[in-house]
């Protein structure tokens, strides 16, 4: 076989797999993944995925940049609409990974809080949602590859599901994509507005001044709406041009429905018994200049408020690996992790698990971090649903992958959902004593940047909260 395949070939190519795969199945191989994957040339798979008609689509794209995925359809998914128990899921998602190709991934997410949702607009992600796609393009460092991921259940014929595998695969399309215009803006709606956002700040004061809470991180729902439904995988791939240094993650359920994403905190990674994390908290803008960068970057790691936030998240996440982990490891001193519109504090941890210790646990565990809920954690995310007055839905919430081996989850913030001709941005300021309404706003803005770039040009330039990127 040529080392990479073009479109021509990839058909016969792929069916010639596909058949080999299933003439060789054997019954120990019912109720487990399988794989078939082989070489294609390069493309850009935003654009590939956008082109699919399958309402059910994958994206993710680690922080590096190293390992993209586009998924259409499901081999197999796991949701519900009950209060995910970590233990429970991990179990279920684990069933048909035991024996699996370690490359086959369950891509998904989960609630920011362990509640029922409350939005309407929520209700087709459910509590938690996990998909292995049924077709994938992966690039892998340079090299791309096409994937099927099969999985025979013991009460099924085989040949009846190679027929719909078939089937679905007829529908795939590797013609080149057009670009896409976004429909005309309508309007922009903040919830809270901004003298309710005073308020909330100032309740949330209150509650420190009462020794209630040390911190909490409030959040703001921005509704950008449209004169037609918008293409969540279009509007993905405008975001990712702003920023390459970010996760990037879609997960559309249906065709006008998507949480979409580029986040830059990490929740964690885990290689086997080996657990990496970090601490992110703090933020100051870009500068226009490599002076103006310097200088704001010296003032983020010369403020007080922004090194206290930042301490919390320290030492949340090294007390949960000091449970988790038999050796643990943490940066000596402060970095700042840059990216293209905003800088944030960060410290990097490395710990190797206790025996018996799982994703489960982990999860458990390190979410929600103080740097989206606060401190102490149970009674900050009281605080924030009284105070807030939205369902957060997954904005905040895990999302990531798991594999025979391996895991790795990011925090979904710099997120939006994308709900037929609304696209809702979500986006948070850690508050502290000392925090300031106005400046807390700003903040909130300089986050929906990366947004607002990718649809700026069809925002009118007097539109409040217009937002560039430098």
């Amino acid at each position: 076989m040529p080392a990479r395949l073009v479109a021509a070939e990839m058909d016969q190519a792929f069916v010639k797999e596909l058949k080999a795969l299933f003439a060789g199945l054997e019954k120990q191989d019912y109720n487990r993944f399988l794989r078939m994957q082989i070489p294609i040339a390069g493309m850009d798979l935003l654009q590939w995925l956008k082109n699919q008609t399958s309402e059910i689509k994958t994206y993710w794209r680690d922080r590096e940049g190293r390992f993209e995925v586009a998924g259409v359809s499901a081999a197999d998914s796991v949701s519900g609409a009950l209060v995910p128990e970590y233990h429970a899921l991990m179990n279920r998602l684990k069933t048909y990974l035991a024996d699996a190709d370690p490359r086959v991934r369950y891509y998904g997410g989960m609630r920011f809080n362990r509640k029922h949702a409350s939005d309407y607009r929520w209700e087709l992600f459910s509590s938690y949602h996990f998909t292995v796609p049924l077709f994938e393009v992966i690039r892998d460092g340079d090299k791309t590859f096409l994937a099927c991921n099969v999985l025979v259940r013991d009460d099924q014929d085989k040949n009846k599901a190679l027929l719909e595998i078939l089937n679905a695969w007829s529908g795939i399309s590797f013609q080149a994509a057009e670009h896409e215009a976004l429909p005309a803006f309508i309007r922009r709606t903040d919830f809270p507005d901004k003298p309710r956002w005073h308020q909330n700040i100032h309740t949330a004061l209150k509650a420190f001044s009462e020794n209630k809470l040390e911190k909490i991180v409030l959040a703001r729902r921005t509704c950008m709406e449209f004169e037609h439904p918008l293409n969540p995988v279009e509007l993905l791939w405008r975001l990712k041009l702003n920023n390459h240094r970010a996760y990037y993650f879609g997960f559309q359920f249906n065709e006008r429905t998507a949480f979409i994403g580029g986040t830059p905190e990490q929740l964690y990674r885990r290689e086997g018994i080996n657990i990496f994390t970090e601490a992110v908290a703090g933020t100051r803008r870009r500068g226009h200049n490599r002076e103006e960068d310097l200088r704001l970057e010296n003032d983020l790691l010369n403020s007080e408020k922004d090194v206290r936030e930042h301490r919390f998240v320290v030492d949340s996440i090294g007390d949960t690996l000091n449970e988790l982990c038999s050796r643990v490891s943490v940066e000596k001193n402060l970095s700042v992790l840059k990216l293209s519109s905003l800088q944030h504090l960060r410290k990097i941890f490395r710990g190797t698990l206790k025996d018996g210790q799982s994703d489960a646990c982990i999860l458990a565990r390190l979410h929600p971090t103080p740097a989206v809920g606060g401190v102490p954690s149970a009674p900050a995310m009281e605080e924030i649903e009284k105070i807030e007055g939205f369902d957060r839905g997954w904005y905040a919430g895990p999302v990531g992958w798991i594999s025979r081996n391996d895991a790795e989850f990011a925090v979904g913030i710099r997120s939006a959902l994308v709900y037929e001709n609304a696209l809702y941005l979500y986006s948070g300021a850690g508050i502290v004593q000392g925090s300031h309404a106005e400046n807390e706003w700003e903040e909130i803005e300089n986050k929906i940047a990366g947004f607002m770039s990718a649809i700026e040009q069809i925002v009118p330039e007097h539109q409040p909260g217009k937002a560039h990127v430098f």
